[in-house]
């Protein structure tokens, strides 16, 4: 019931934003709004994930992996890693809707893209690093 009350809320809310965003920009701000959007719903998954079991747990347990006591703490870690990065990913995405359109371009159609690749690349080398040593 908690689950169903928390999403009946941010979708109201998230609906609000939408229109009042529409009013405020008469309309032209929708194609912008979606990596914020898309953005937003990631970073709460992994937000709110970190209430039970990290998402990063549960991405390592539907691949097979037997994790120990560091391995679930490494997957904590990871999850909160990857909170942060999403939160300050989140902010500038935002921030980029009300910028002139080709900043708005560069950040959502390249460097986003290159920031969340190092991110995974990172993750990926902190992982090999913890596991062997």
């Amino acid at each position: 019931m908690r689950r169903s009350v928390t999403k009946t809320v941010l979708q109201a809310g998230a609906t609000i934003l939408a229109v009042w965003l529409v009013y405020l920009f008469k309309g032209n701000v929708w194609f912008r709004l979606y990596p914020v959007v898309v953005t937003g719903a990631v970073f709460l998954a992994f937000a709110l994930s970190l209430r039970g079991t990290p998402l990063v747990e549960r991405f390592a347990m539907r691949m097979g992996a037997d994790l120990d006591g560091g391995g679930r703490e490494y997957c904590l870690k990871a999850t909160v890693a990857w909170t942060v990065f999403l939160a300050v990913h989140l902010a500038v995405t935002a921030a980029t809707v009300f910028a002139p359109l080709e900043i708005w371009a560069l950040y959502n159609g390249c460097i986003a893209y290159v920031l969340i690749g190092a991110m995974f690349i990172g993750e990926f080398a902190a992982r090999k690093i913890a596991r062997h040593g």
